[in-house]
């Protein structure tokens, strides 16, 4: 008898909707007949053997027809540090059970299978003996075992290498086990349906607890070495090398992408890579000393060996279409003509160092790749990456040597191989939820570096710092913490109140929002605001002058005790003691100068008496007295508070924390996570250290690509932190997102200065003429300070006129004035107490005198509360840290770099270390604050050229000189462009925040030198160079600036 053979597939939900479209469609697919049998009937898996005819015989179980298997389902292969053997030995027809759970076999009259999950079965008439039971069975239960035993853990390797030897063997076993059973010969020879790598079994897909077979054991070793090329060293050898042996020794062999592994060594400052890389650059003359030492750097790539596959003229083809290959080739021709002739045809390896050489920004080296990747190109990725490891390496090391080389080439190599290795992992994708300002939505996906910290579980006692740069997801790294390890309770604490109230809206309800202030309040600083005993505001030198001792008073005096309780407050000590009062303080005249011996003995003295009486509860008149939000918070670290309820505590913006909040934190059971920005400090002056520096850590994490922006601004950052902090070993990167530096503006502008002073500037400006623009002031117009700056000015006019014109007074502060020394003494107080926002509102009066009535009352005509609906946003960067804007202007008050980086030798005196950290902090702050456009400063790209970047672009000579003759750009230059160069490099254009333009324009090869140095010897010969005349340019500084320089 012959019966027809037929074969069953699979199919996908893509498969469905063809099939949906087509003819053989069903008209009403919800049409369905009553009926007792299960409406799925007919669409489920069948299992894939060979099976007797009905009727006769025994009715077998599903045990006698899959190896079944106890396993537990995980989606992460390096948390059990190994390959299950079960992925390597499944073949095409197995089953996989889950080790809980009843599933039972029903019965019906085809016989078909069906599975139930959660201990029963699908609908059904009857019900069947469950798995286990079936398991139990004496007949043929030996070999049954014998089959199903899980391979023994030190036969590991073997089972990733042999998979093809076990499946013969549990095919053996399985065509026993039929024999046995004593079938009929005459048979339907079911062809089951072909395997697939996804999770779909027929139309109703595979139970949420099974996993598909997985075969990357099965691959060979080549291949495994090509996959594992593309992921991060970091995650080669934290997880994959845990994987099994035969990983082990892919990541371990030296053969295995040696340059990406040197290049990482080298940053860690391993002695045996730093020998390494040492040599290469002495033995291929890459040394400070050596005009050509570039041209030998693309020498030395071109040696890099190709896999025989590789077809010169191929990749060249593939090539055809990069903007700078005419240049590359240009270079290549001219100055290494032995590498453009070679036997083999051009040396491959030699153009693609010329053009990341010439490359201007990112998309340069990006298009690079595309080409190269091309079906056309016989150029394999993992030969690709290994060869921009390789000039990566040896660019980062001639900088390290002195080497006058920009750091824009290595980041744009950096920035292009950390997104083609880490894109990868952006694969967990969360829905659209609130971000922690109001109003905005945002899609979470969590890079590798978040995942990282997500798979930590908390222990009691560890501290854990998040070293994250400025837009790298801090709090939503938190909230999807939280959310992972939702058993567990926690407690986020930061220092501004409107931050907690906004997290309180985007973290789950395990987590605790609070501020320091908010919990000291609510144990101490409640009983001094029952008592009203409350000091709303800060602890003023006037109100302590007040109550000094008769003969010791004096507004430096009373600054020098104010100045000691705010040291004291911020200290973890439990006692005020002379270390407590300031070295350095300010004398009658403005000068800076140490504090003697009995000065501090009387400061201390002064300090304890006004700290005995603040503690007092009684009530008291004098307003030095009451006590402070700093002052209460102080009293609850000294009595040692113990949160309890809590696993875990989260610090938000740890790098402002103070030692007394540190103290409170670390004295806790529980695990500590202190999450901020170390280069965003700049509240030092508050008396805040960084924790992320100074508190020890049991476990670090890095978080160092911002979501805000894209490349052209995280450079800016990135260089800020690298010439001015010397931080290089972790490299702020950004997105995939458009940004720009040139000038042009994008979206909504905000205008951040570094003092109140200069927001007002820019106020008065934006709101001139006849249609004045609508602007909105950071922390809204009351926190500005309008109304002081109003009534300063009526301080400011004569008795006779404020009597004349009614003018009152209504800050309680400056109204003390008015009997006492007016306008002058206000003044002085300012000076001697060192008030900065006071001294800024002075300024502003003092500059506008008359039109402050009628400019305060344009700003406040003008501005709106709603920032979305303004049309510029002003303020301070103090007031802007945390937030973010589509466009920034970055005003011209903060630190100043005078002049570029070959000009730098005219002025001696300057040096970048004389700056505070708290100021390059504070431009780091300001340029990371913009998603879209940043306008810069003169200064600002002046701290670039620092790190050698001039904004320069190559161009072929001939297409130059093609409208005739083109002078130098270069204003004191009498050169112009030789006919005989094969490059001529163009200064781009770019427009600064005080709205000056720079057109840019061609240089000289030697103005050219002078700026970019031995890269210049890629467009012209060093004879032709030094034969043309050098140039110095004069530099004049504004008078205040070059006086501040001879200070410092």
């Amino acid at each position: 008898k012959t019966v027809r053979r037929f074969k069953r597939k699979h199919l996908t939900a893509i498969d469905c909707q063809h099939l949906a479209r087509s003819h053989l469609a069903v008209t009403q697919p919800f049409s369905q007949r009553w009926t007792n049998r299960d409406p799925n009937h007919g669409l489920y898996p069948r299992p894939r053997a060979k099976r007797g005819s009905r009727g006769q015989g025994r009715q077998r179980y599903i045990t006698e027809f899959f190896l079944a298997r106890h396993r537990q389902c995980t989606n992460d292969m390096a948390k059990s540090n190994s390959v299950g053997t079960d992925n390597c030995k499944d073949s095409e027809g197995e089953m996989i059970f889950p080790a809980e759970g009843n599933y039972a076999l029903p019965q019906e009259g085809d016989g078909e299978a069906r599975l139930g999950s959660s201990g029963s079965t699908l609908p059904s008439r009857k019900r069947s003996r469950s798995f286990e039971e079936d398991s139990n069975q004496a007949t043929g239960t030996s070999q049954w075992h014998r089959v199903s035993k899980k391979t023994p853990r030190h036969h590991l390797s073997m089972s990733c290498t042999r998979p093809r030897e076990d499946r013969q063997e549990a095919e053996d076993c399985f065509s026993q086990l039929s024999a046995e059973s004593g079938e009929s010969n005459e048979e339907v020879e079911d062809i089951g349906p072909d395997s697939i790598p996804d999770t779909y079994y027929g139309l109703l897909g595979t139970l949420t607890c099974q996993e598909p077979p997985s075969l990357i054991c099965s691959l060979p070793s080549e291949v495994l070495r090509h996959i594992f090329a593309f992921l991060p060293v970091e995650d080669l050898y934290w997880n994959l090398s845990l994987v099994c042996h035969l990983w082990r020794e892919i990541i371990s062999d030296p053969l295995f992408i040696p340059w990406k592994k040197l290049y990482h060594r080298y940053l860690m400052n391993e002695e045996q890579a730093v020998s390494k890389v040492d040599g290469i650059l002495l033995n291929y003359g890459i040394e400070k000393e050596s005009d050509l030492c570039v041209l030998n750097l693309i020498r030395y790539t071109a040696t890099t060996k190709c896999s025989p596959s590789v077809n010169p003229e191929r990749v060249l083809w593939s090539l055809r279409d990069h903007p700078l290959l005419p240049e590359a080739e240009g270079c290549v021709r001219q100055h290494l003509p032995d590498l453009f002739i070679a036997a083999g045809g051009v040396n491959v390896w030699a153009l693609v160092a010329a053009i990341v050489l010439l490359s201007n920004n990112v998309n340069d080296i990006q298009q690079l790749l595309f080409c190269l990747r091309r079906p056309s190109s016989t150029v394999t990725m993992p030969e690709i990456t290994e060869t921009l490891y390789c000039i990566a390496v040896l660019l980062y090391a001639m900088r390290e040597k002195g080497i006058n080389i920009s750091n824009r080439i290595h980041y744009n190599i950096f920035y292009c191989l950390y997104l083609q290795e880490n894109s990868g992992t952006q694969i967990t994708k969360v829905k659209e939820e609130p971000s922690v300002w109001p109003g905005k939505k945002t899609t979470i996906q969590l890079t590798n570096e978040q995942q990282l910290i997500l798979n930590h579980k908390m222990e009691p006692l560890q501290v854990v710092k998040i070293m994250a740069f400025a837009g790298t997801g801090k709090t939503s790294t938190l909230v999807k913490y939280a959310e992972k390890w939702s058993e567990s309770r926690f407690l986020y604490v930061t220092f501004n109140k409107s931050i907690a109230k906004q997290a309180e809206l985007v973290f789950p309800s395990n987590v605790t929002c609070k501020t320091f202030h908010s919990m000291a309040y609510g144990h101490v600083g409640r009983k001094y605001q029952s008592k009203k005993k409350l000091n709303l505001f800060k602890l003023t030198p006037f109100m302590v002058n007040s109550v000094l001792a008769e003969g010791k008073g004096g507004f430096i005096r009373a600054k020098l005790v104010c100045k000691t309780l705010e040291n004291f407050f911020a200290s973890a000590d439990e006692e005020l003691t002379i270390d407590h009062v300031p070295i350095w303080c300010k004398n009658n005249q403005g000068q800076r100068v140490m504090v003697e011996q009995n000065e501090k003995l009387n400061g201390v003295l002064e300090a304890s008496r006004l700290w005995d009486n603040m503690r007092k509860l009684g009530e008291c008149k004098e307003e030095a007295y009451q006590m402070t939000h700093d002052g209460y918070l102080k009293l609850w670290q000294l009595s040692k508070p113990l949160l309890a309820s809590f696993d875990a505590i989260f610090v938000d913006e740890a790098q402002d924390c103070t030692p007394a909040i540190m103290n409170i934190v670390l004295s806790q059971p529980c695990g500590k996570i202190f999450v901020g920005d170390p280069h965003q400090q700049i509240y030092t002056f508050r008396g805040a250290v960084n924790a992320l520096f100074t508190v020890p850590h049991t476990h670090v994490f890095y978080l160092t690509q911002s979501f805000r922006f894209g490349v052209e601004i995280a450079y800016v950052g990135a260089t800020i932190l690298d010439v001015c902090k010397r931080v290089r070993k972790k490299t702020l990167v950004g997105g995939y997102n458009q940004s720009g530096i040139r000038g042009d503006t994008k979206g909504q502008v905000a205008l951040l200065s570094r003092t109140n002073a200069n927001v007002f500037d820019e106020a008065v400006r934006v709101t001139e003429g006849e249609v004045p623009s609508k602007i909105h002031l950071i922390g809204g117009i009351k926190s500005f300070g309008l109304d002081r700056i109003i009534d300063i000015w009526i301080l400011l006019q004569p008795e006779e006129e404020r009597k004349k014109q009614n003018l009152i007074i209504k800050d309680k502060f400056i109204r003390r004035w008015v009997h006492k020394e007016g306008f002058s003494g206000l003044k002085r107080y300012v000076i001697a107490a060192e008030d900065k926002e006071l001294e800024a509102k002075i300024a502003v009066v003092e500059k506008y005198n008359i039109r402050i009535p009628e400019l305060v009352e344009r700003i406040g005509r003008c501005h709106i509360e709603d920032l979305d609906f303004a049309e510029y946003i002003l303020g301070t960067v103090h007031k802007a840290k945390g937030l973010e804007f589509d466009t920034v202007h970055v005003l011209d008050d903060f630190v100043k770099v005078p002049c570029a980086r070959h000009n730098l030798a005219q002025l001696p005196h300057f040096r970048v270390e004389s700056f505070s950290e708290d100021e390059w902090n504070l431009l780091y702050v300001a340029v990371t604050r913009a998603k879209k456009r940043l306008i810069m400063t003169k200064s600002l790209e002046n701290i670039l050229t620092l790190a050698g970047e001039y904004f320069l672009q190559a161009e072929l000579t001939s297409n130059v000189l093609k409208t005739g003759v083109v002078c130098c750009c270069v204003g004191q230059c009498n050169n112009v462009i030789p006919v005989d160069t094969v490059l001529t490099m163009k200064k781009l254009p770019i427009t600064y925040s005080n709205r000056k333009e720079n057109k840019g324009g061609y240089l000289c090869h030697s103005c050219a030198e002078q700026r970019i140095g031995p890269l210049a010897f890629l467009t012209a010969s060093p004879e032709q160079v030094r034969s043309m005349e050098r140039t110095i340019e004069n530099i004049v500084l504004p008078r205040h600036e070059a006086l501040l320089f001879l200070v410092f």
